[in-house]
């Protein structure tokens, strides 16, 4: 390519060749009148998944480039790996057991970002695809248009695969270390991303984010999660110490996710996790978290939405998938 990409689109991929070529048609088929370029890294993967992805490197020279580890870095690792081919003025990411379907969902995120400089990250809901029992969902039902850092602190509300980042704001080579070490770097990333501007939901679905069913979790996968989402929340807190505001909502997710861990993890875990739990405000003694344990205990769902959600998820398996 002779003129610099507008976006560049980083995959990672391991051991993922029966999808990857869908997730690389999503790419290639876009509509732009600017060029894009793939970055494909394969993680040293045992199966057919590189020969399959420089196939369509051979079909789309121009868009599609290929890399593959000597040995396998892991995820976390691999994702920085990606970053360090891209050049473009955009950054979007696609794993490769995701795809977009939508042709114009670059055009429309680099055409809200060139008309909105003061914007950092704009995001978009997806289709959830369960692949279990074929059932769907939508993504980010009550999610506001325009949201900030302190939104973020909150709640991690972007998905990956409908990201679009002004790359230039962040350089991603020379985050801290720990941020590779994380098993959940994605929100971390979003994290810095959002400290540089404002971040934009488009309402549109253009994506479909696959649910494996091998990702399926149990109570100790669900424990060993909930423990990852701490971690990098603790990280954060460090990196922006001298923002309050965003302190403040780190520590606000730390306190329920570690409510989450109590009541999930086998006693053990559950007694370290009310020890780290009174460092927290509003949880301070025995007895206020025993209070807060009782009240989500004690929640039910309306009679409605018990009603009514496994009736929609089975009307979803009627709706068949965008391609």
């Amino acid at each position: 390519m002779s003129e610099r990409p507008s976006v560049s689109v980083a995959m990672i991929a391991y051991n993922n060749a029966g999808v990857i070529g869908e997730a690389i048609r999503g790419v290639v088929r876009q509509k732009t009148d600017f060029p894009v370029e793939l970055i494909v890294v394969d993680d040293a993967s045992t199966d057919s998944t590189l020969a399959v992805a420089k196939e369509w490197e051979s079909r789309y020279p121009d868009i599609v480039h290929v890399y593959s580890n000597k040995v396998n870095l892991g995820l976390q690792r691999n994702y920085f790996e990606a970053f360090s081919h891209c050049t473009g003025k955009y950054l979007a990411m696609c794993d490769a057991d995701d795809w977009w379907w939508y042709r114009s969902k670059l055009a429309r995120q680099v055409a809200y970002m060139e008309a909105h400089p003061d914007c950092a990250i704009t995001f978009h809901p997806v289709i959830n695809y369960y692949e279990a029992d074929g059932s769907k969902s939508i993504s980010n039902g009550s999610q506001k248009t325009d949201a900030t850092i302190a939104d973020l602190s909150r709640s991690n509300f972007i998905t990956n695969l409908s990201v679009m980042y002004r790359r230039g704001l962040v350089d991603l080579c020379a985050l801290p270390a720990w941020v590779s070490e994380e098993k959940l770097p994605d929100y971390a990333i979003h994290m810095f991303y959002a400290s540089h501007g404002y971040i934009h939901f488009m309402r549109l679905p253009m994506g479909v984010y696959r649910m494996r069913a091998t990702a399926t979790w149990s109570t100790a996968r669900r424990y060993k999660r909930l423990e990852m989402s701490l971690s990098v929340r603790e990280r954060l807190m460090e990196a922006f110490s001298g923002n309050r505001e965003v302190v403040d909502g780190l520590r606000q997710a730390s306190a329920s996710i570690l409510l989450n861990m109590i009541l999930c993890g086998d006693p053990r875990d559950a007694g370290q996790a009310r020890d780290k739990l009174q460092r927290y405000p509003g949880y301070e003694t025995p007895e206020k978290i025993n209070d807060a344990l009782a009240a989500r205990a004690a929640f039910r769902e309306p009679l409605m939405k018990r009603v009514l959600t496994p009736v929609r998820r089975f009307l979803s398996r009627l709706v068949p998938l965008p391609r």
